[in-house]
């Protein structure tokens, strides 16, 4: 058989309990990053256990923004 072509997509969100501040804006910043990972690892779960699981290969967070 032949291996699934690997598609992105974006998913944008709005978490309300995560008070915004400027060290979100530098993916340098260890807030970003730990952000980052605790982002990713919840959505990974989220992800994994939805209709599209199986094909689902892991997220990136990108970036955050106020709003």
């Amino acid at each position: 058989t032949t291996p699934a072509t690997l598609e992105r997509f974006t998913i944008n969100l709005t978490i309300t309990n995560l008070p915004y501040t400027s060290d979100l804006e530098n993916p340098q910043l260890a807030k970003f990053n730990a952000t980052r990972r605790v982002m990713n690892t919840l959505l990974d779960r989220l992800l994994k256990e939805s209709s599209i699981g199986p094909a689902f290969q892991g997220c990136e967070t990108t970036d955050f923004r106020y709003g």
